[in-house]
């Protein structure tokens, strides 16, 4: 890791010149793939008309990063984690340029938004894990907290401006170009990655045997009891909060929004994030952790059943801009947590875990969310699914306050 001498400013993290290379890649790469998602799930609203294969997009990208991560983690403590991030960036850019060519040329079918969609979750479950896995290696351990808000705006960040021009383009420009877009974008990566210097790139795990370290990793989280209960309470999060977003396009429908409405929707929740993280970064202090990271998840909750509750699109709007405040705050101090629990030569295969939990679980539960919604009404079923699983977060929330109010992170 490069030597900087530790600072007192709110984003220390900024002062590490590799840190900064990739946290500035990832604002141009991630603005592309949340055009992505907006081109995507109104397509797939668009050719179906139905909430159900909503629920199979999210479904297409949840089961490679269900499966994946576990497995991609062994690998990404045993190779050059920059190398590995070369080709997940590039085989993710080649699945933009494909669906943006499909759509220019009128041949778009849903098969092929979910086929894409799965091998894009493919990579990311190797790619994810390594970006995390690399960022305690940017930065100094008093500065770790900081690095991981800032790296959650860069997706979050992007979830502002990316949805709000998607929405402003989707209507003139077609979905064709945001996929465009967002192919392009990789390179910010891509070009961030050849720059950085003097990077410690992988933990030296690679003297064991693939399968020993595959299984080395499932025994030492499973082993450890803090870490197991964060992994948890991040997949419940998850689970039951986060797969609201697939079904945004639906609540467009519901309040007759349309292509603007739903990219209002995704920019507020994602400039909500945006706030979460940044605010979280500017923070040098936090005496209380687990009191944060609960009242955060419980204002979470809280705020999605009155966005399901909504009657208007402005009053959801505003709604989800504290859905995204609070989501960002309490998923990023669970990060903080074990990332500062867990020793570097087994920090791959334990974000890996996470990663199932953070991005794998959500589409998980958007498949739910899309069976209950088609159920109780098709379209005007959606808000009511919301309902429920924000009631459930609530209440599971609730009953594992003793085992996480008194706990704080403790640095080395």
């Amino acid at each position: 890791m490069e030597k900087v001498a530790p600072t007192s400013t709110r984003f220390a993290a900024l002062g590490y010149r590799n840190f900064k290379l990739i946290w500035s890649g990832l604002i141009v790469s991630n603005m592309g793939t949340w055009m992505q998602n907006v081109a995507n799930g109104w397509l797939v609203l668009q050719l179906t008309n139905s909430p159900l294969w909503l629920g199979l997009l999210g479904l297409s990208f949840a089961l490679p990063m269900i499966i994946l991560p576990p497995l991609a983690g062994a690998v990404v403590d045993r190779v050059n984690r920059i190398k590995l991030l070369y080709v997940t960036q590039s085989m993710q850019m080649l699945g933009a340029f494909v669906l943006a060519a499909l759509t220019w040329f009128g041949t778009i079918q849903v098969w092929h938004i979910l086929a894409v969609s799965f091998i894009s979750a493919a990579m990311l479950a190797f790619d994810n894990p390594a970006r995390k896995a690399l960022v305690p290696d940017l930065v100094a351990p008093l500065d770790l907290l900081n690095a991981l808000s800032l790296n959650s705006a860069t997706y979050t960040g992007a979830a502002l401006v990316g949805p709000a021009l998607a929405g402003v383009m989707l209507a003139p420009f077609g979905a064709g170009t945001l996929f465009f877009i967002n192919g392009v974008s990789f390179l910010a990566v891509i070009f961030a990655l050849a720059a950085m210097r003097d990077v410690r790139t992988h933990s030296g795990g690679f003297q064991h045997p693939l399968h020993h370290s595959f299984w080395n990793g499932l025994t030492y989280a499973w082993s450890n009891r803090l870490i197991m209960a964060l992994l948890v309470l991040s997949g419940i999060g998850s689970l039951f909060g986060r797969s609201y977003q697939t079904l945004l396009p639906a609540f467009s429908d519901v309040w007759n929004a349309g292509a603007q409405g739903y990219g209002l929707l995704l920019a507020s929740a994602g400039g909500g994030a945006l706030v979460g993280a940044f605010g979280l970064a500017s923070i040098r202090h936090i005496s209380r952790h687990g009191v944060v990271m609960l009242v955060n998840g419980l204002l979470f909750s809280f705020s999605l059943i009155g966005f399901a509750l909504s009657p208007s699109l402005w009053l959801g709007v505003f709604l989800l801009f504290i859905v995204g405040v609070t989501s960002t705050v309490f998923a990023t101090i669970i990060a903080t947590f074990i990332q500062v629990m867990i020793p570097n030569e087994m920090r791959g295969r334990v974000m890996s875990y996470y990663t199932v939990t953070l991005i794998g679980l959500p589409s998980l539960g958007a498949l739910g969310s899309g069976a209950v919604a088609q159920s109780l009404g098709g379209i005007n079923g959606a808000p009511h699914a919301v309902l429920i699983t924000a009631i459930l977060l609530g209440i599971i929330l609730v009953l594992v306050t003793p085992v996480f109010w008194g706990r704080n992170i403790k640095r080395d």
